[in-house]
């Protein structure tokens, strides 16, 4: 039964999105796969991925640039019971 409602959950997703879409003629009914449209889609995600990291590495890069040198803790290890 869960299967059922996520599988449910998918197709009303799908089809928000306009990846699927449902057409209904006077002798049948279709379901559309919008190849064109998901095949767009996934390009610009992929770019705007790749967008986001390459920001995200230039910031880290900038961060490590500005960081002080770490100064290494020299006091004896205790252990505590």
């Amino acid at each position: 039964m869960r299967a059922l409602v996520f599988l449910a959950l998918i197709v009303i997703v799908l089809a928000l999105v306009g990846w699927i879409s449902f057409s209904k003629g006077p002798d049948r009914t279709s379901i559309n796969i919008e190849a064109d449209k998901i095949r767009q889609d996934t390009k610009q995600l992929m770019g705007s991925g790749g967008e986001m990291l390459h920001k995200a590495g230039d910031k880290v890069e900038t961060a490590a640039d500005r960081a002080p040198p770490e100064v290494p803790n020299n006091r004896p290890v205790t252990e505590t019971r």
